[in-house]
């Protein structure tokens, strides 16, 4: 940019003063838009590979003290937020996946009596064996409630991990599901109360974005406040489509109601929500480095056996 200047005769006599040159017709259009707004008419003249930004000489004065501010502001300004980058794992989600449905074949081989040592119960849960909040995510009704799971399992590892991680996002999942159940069994204290199924975890999950986001929202200043219902409004929307209704079965005749958990959906979606915000504030991210992603993977990959074995004693 050049700050000569020099004198000519504008439109009608006009006579014209130069502010600066730019070697950018946008630079000398932005330069521009800042003196309309004082209501000043400006004038841009090529001069060569230059733009020369010109307003009339009695407001010449003017119009550079403003252009002075605006440059400031804008030396002054933060550098645009830069998006964090997201991938998504998708061995990793697909393994995931591979090993639910491993689950509900060994669950559909073994002794009931073993499987009924890993329900929910919550009066049980009350009375001490708190492993129950463990077994119950490797469980499922039937065939048709494993489907349903599987296919929400897709979307939300494949969001959890590319947010926190493979490992944190596990983990994150492990511990949201096993505390919606918790909380579930103390909100059924005065009646009797018996759930099991991987839902109450992947609703964990889907609360670990809701809760990351929220942060991230609550962390970017200048923004309004009213954007921050977003992540939770979505959470919820989610739990109203998914998790409230029984659904259909294939020929058409509806599952009962009854059957599906809200309470431990809700549980699992606001453990989640928390375990997510946790987590973001102490800066676990996808990058979070390798070693510490295999050690809480490898915590939330033990949790899960070491409860079953637990319960089977």
């Amino acid at each position: 940019m050049s700050a000569a200047v020099f004198h000519d005769q504008g439109p009608e006599g006009v006579e014209l003063s130069e502010l600066a040159r730019y070697e950018r017709l946008q630079d000398a259009r932005e330069r521009g838009l800042v003196v309309t707004s004082m209501d000043l008419p400006h004038w841009i003249v090529r001069h060569g590979r230059e733009y020369a930004l010109c307003v009339e000489t009695a407001n010449r004065e003017r119009a550079l003290a403003a252009i002075a501010e605006f440059e400031a502001d804008e030396r002054t300004r933060g550098e645009e937020r830069k998006l964090e980058p997201f991938q998504i794992p998708k061995l990793a989600v697909v393994f995931t996946v591979l090993v639910m449905a491993l689950l509900y074949r060994v669950q559909i081989a073994i002794a009931p009596s073993l499987v009924e040592r890993g329900i929910a119960d919550d009066a049980l849960i009350r009375a001490g064996e708190w492993w129950r909040c463990f077994t119950a995510l490797t469980l499922h009704g039937d065939s048709e409630h494993l489907a349903s799971n599987l296919s929400f399992a897709f979307v939300v590892f494949a969001f959890a991990y590319g947010r926190f991680g493979i490992g944190f996002g596990l983990l994150g999942t492990v511990i949201g599901g096993a505390l919606g159940h918790a909380l579930n069994s103390i909100a059924h204290f005065s009646d009797g109360h018996r759930s099991l199924g991987s839902s109450t975890a992947l609703f964990a999950a889907l609360g670990l974005l809701s809760g990351a986001e929220l942060i991230a929202r609550i962390q970017h200043k200048g923004r309004a406040r009213w954007p921050l219902i977003v992540p939770i409004g979505v959470a919820i929307a989610f739990l109203g489509l998914f998790g409230g209704a029984g659904g259909v079965k294939p020929d058409g005749t509806p599952v009962p109601v009854g059957r599906v958990d809200l309470g431990a959906h809700l549980f699992g979606l606001a453990a989640g929500v928390a375990v997510g915000a946790f987590l973001y504030r102490l800066g676990v991210r996808a990058q979070t480095n390798a070693r510490a992603q295999i050690i809480a993977g490898g915590v939330a990959m033990l949790a899960l056996p070491a409860a079953w074995w637990l319960a089977s004693r």
